[in-house]
């Protein structure tokens, strides 16, 4: 199936592991150009690395970047601009959970989270938003967490903030469709990712992997019986981001295997 993403330009913020990483292969893979960026120089070089298996070099652009600093989200989407001249799509993509209740979590573990799953993804929008408009129009999708309607009480500030972009992604949708920029979510669950690797490596490093998550699964009652892979929630985005969603706006798509809950 010809997605009609050849020669289009896709921004992946936090597009260095996990999901993001995955929808950067994807796009290369389709013949699009991708833009990565994240906070770590070794993980940039590694990312990098691997998405060449996937694309040219003259196709990926790479940097590093803070997406809770708008002076370094600003200077990322314009030199990837400048670079491919002009951008596409643009896929919000970096996050990352604090777990505790609400007592527990501190005023800095809260502004952190909003920041990260709230601020970052105003600001990569008001950047790439003039851009896409160049282009006549454009494709935004937010990644999201089923924990913005199925919150969990030992979840709280991540919770907080994924509802709180939930309504954003709702409210952009319904703004931006007047540029013809469709704007959809898509909210994970239990996704294999490598901060799931980071857990299963301090909480169970002896135990085998598809075991871990073989019991992840039984315990959170998933009805496929089975944790999702990363790749799974790529092919959503990139055909959220494709020719073939041209009808998709306001939506939000759920991995989840069936079941609400993602943690």
């Amino acid at each position: 199936m010809d997605l009609g993403l050849q020669g289009k330009v896709a921004v992946i913020m936090g597009g260095t592991s996990g999901v993001g990483l995955k929808t950067a292969e994807m796009f290369l893979a389709e013949g699009a150009k991708v833009a990565i960026c994240g906070r770590s120089a070794e993980r940039m070089e590694s990312a990098q690395t691997q998405l060449l298996a996937f694309g040219e070099k003259a196709d990926i652009f790479a940097s590093t970047c803070d997406v809770t600093s708008k002076s370094d989200v600003d200077s990322f989407i314009n030199s990837t601009a400048e670079s491919f001249g002009g951008i596409d799509i643009l896929v919000n993509a970096a996050g990352q959970s604090v777990m505790g209740h609400f007592f527990d979590i501190t005023d800095e573990q809260w502004e952190e989270q909003i920041q990260l799953k709230f601020f970052a993804i105003i600001y990569a929008v008001r950047a790439t938003h003039p851009h896409l408009v160049k282009r006549g129009g454009g494709r935004i999708i937010n990644i999201n967490a089923t924990l913005a309607k199925e919150p969990e009480r030992h979840m709280v500030a991540t919770a907080a903030a994924r509802a709180g972009l939930l309504n954003l992604s709702k409210t952009l949708s319904q703004e931006l469709a007047f540029d013809n920029i469709l704007v959809n979510s898509v909210s994970l669950g239990l996704i294999r990712t490598d901060q799931w690797e980071r857990r299963r490596l301090k909480n169970a490093p002896d135990m085998d992997p598809e075991e871990y998550y073989g019991d992840l699964a039984k315990k959170r009652n998933i009805p496929l019986g089975r944790v999702g892979e990363a790749e799974e929630v790529a092919s959503v985005i990139v055909f959220l981001a494709s020719d073939k969603a041209s009808y998709v706006a306001g939506s939000t798509i759920e991995t989840a295997g069936a079941i609400g809950k993602a943690l």
